[in-house]
């Protein structure tokens, strides 16, 4: 009887239609418009570029690993999102504010080459909900170009700015269990 039961559980989650993979672009524009929640628990996949470098991500064993933010493209308010290939495309969008971005978290991403400039990943993971605070590029005070304001570090967190520069942070959604393979040209 047990064993019927077993194999009929097992028919029925195999029978269970899964929810397709989410796009990247999709998660992170539903997050910024703070709809993220209907993602919940999802499988996120996509590509973009690690414009960031390798983040140390502190474990609560205490241990640490890599932890990657990847630059899905730039979309502004209503707009169609835009790749960002190159350091000044990056530049423009993070001065804009326009910037679409996933964090990753995962035992085994990754290490970006040093030196090697802005590399390109395919990337999967889980959105559960999690946020991670992401440091906006650096702009000088003194920019020709005006600066739009940001959205600020996420809930529940804050940080310290630098009287020299134009420090600030955004939030970004983090997939969790997260693997990314560097995608060749």
């Amino acid at each position: 009887m047990i064993r019927t039961a077993c194999v009929l559980a097992a028919l029925v989650a195999l029978a269970a239609p899964r929810q397709a993979a989410v796009d990247a672009v999709n998660l992170a524009q539903a997050f910024r418009a703070g709809k993220a929640d209907e993602y919940k628990n999802r499988q996120v996949t996509g590509s973009g570029v690690n414009f960031h470098g390798a983040l140390p991500e502190r474990i609560a064993d205490g241990t640490t690993r890599t932890s990657l933010v990847i630059t899905l493209g730039s979309a502004g308010e209503g707009t169609t999102p835009t790749l960002i290939k190159t350091w000044d495309d990056f530049a423009a969008a993070e001065r804009a504010r326009t910037t679409l971005v996933v964090a990753l978290s995962g035992t085994n991403l990754p290490v970006p080459t040093a030196g090697a400039g802005p590399q390109t990943y395919e990337f999967s993971g889980i959105y559960d909900g999690q946020v991670r605070t992401v440091l906006r590029l650096p702009q000088p005070r003194d920019a020709s170009t005006p600066i739009a304001p940001d959205a600020g570090p996420c809930k529940g967190e804050s940080a310290a700015t630098q009287a020299d520069t134009m420090v600030s942070f955004y939030c970004a959604p983090l997939l969790v269990n997260a693997t990314a393979s560097p995608k060749l040209p």
